[in-house]
């Protein structure tokens, strides 16, 4: 295990794209996304989408769409345009091009639906945040620097004040739900099918990007572990008399989870910038 400084490692653009990349995307959603009746949508394996299929597999969609178009979004906000014929340092950029072609509706009528997957995928997210809030308030944040460490817990708990008002942003108790035996089933394939899509990710050829993507899909999966667990504060014994230990989160998983909630956040925040920007050109072309 080796330790990364995110502050110096911005997800940004890196010059990753092309085929390898393009593989990574179609292994996740041809082969680990869930697939509709083939009578509801004969072309899902060339335009991917939630149509014809239940509400968990929907969600499940709807996450790993919400995470394809977060990471999509970060590097639109910063591009990088090499120097003319290769001397000199470049520039970095907002591609508000690339912003228009993937969100749009020039090329697919999918574009706008993929941005409120950005959202749905932060609201998710806030939601883990709000029904662990118990458990960061007692987190100690141990950085092996004090000050930090009181920085930490004075900025979580910042945080956890902030979003007490919002209420239930994700109802997570609608899913799962009806005949338990095929909700188990229902529920295990979910997890099958997250872990192969982390498990994919050990598998992108640049350093960086697969930092990110395993950040992001590790603090999506930490969401859903809160989201399903029952969050005991303390040892507990079942009717069974079996004993299970307090609820517990891993520091990669503590660290995961804030930072992917401060990426989407950050997404909706460039989101609303390219806005922004693509109202102020066409403003200018009316002129």
């Amino acid at each position: 295990m080796h330790y990364v400084d995110l502050s110096r490692n911005p997800e940004r653009y890196t010059g990753y794209k092309g085929n390898s990349a393009q593989k990574i995307w179609q292994c996740i959603y041809q082969e680990n996304c869930f697939k509709p009746d083939m009578k509801f949508d004969k072309n899902f394996l060339i335009n991917p989408n939630p149509f014809g299929m239940c509400l968990e597999k929907r969600v499940f969609y709807r996450l790993i769409s919400g995470l394809h178009s977060a990471i999509t979004i970060a590097i639109a906000a910063n591009s990088f345009k090499p120097a003319p014929a290769g001397f000199g340092d470049g520039t970095w950029f907002r591609n508000v091009e690339m912003f228009r072609n993937r969100f749009g509706t020039k090329w697919t009528l999918e574009g706008p639906q993929r941005l409120k997957n950005v959202y749905f995928v932060y609201l998710l997210e806030m939601r883990a945040l709000i029904k662990a809030a118990p458990y960061f308030r007692k987190e100690l944040f141990y950085t092996g620097n004090a000050e930090d460490d009181a920085e930490t817990r004075k900025r979580v708990e910042e945080l956890m004040n902030t979003l007490k008002g919002f209420r239930n942003p994700f109802d997570e108790t609608e899913m799962f739900t009806g005949v338990e035996a095929a909700a188990r089933e229902l529920r295990e394939e979910f997890r099958q099918h997250f872990f192969n899509i982390s498990r994919i990710m050990d598998c992108v050829g640049c350093d960086k990007c697969r930092l990110w993507g395993k950040l992001q899909t590790h603090g999506m999966g930490t969401a859903l572990k809160i989201l399903f667990s029952d969050l005991p504060s303390s040892h507990y014994r079942t009717q069974d008399g079996t004993v299970y230990p307090p609820f517990q989160l891993t520091r990669n998983e503590v660290v995961s989870l804030f930072q992917s909630f401060g990426r989407y956040a950050s997404s909706i925040r460039e989101t609303e910038e390219f806005r922004r920007v693509m109202t102020s050109v066409q403003s200018k072309q009316e002129l």
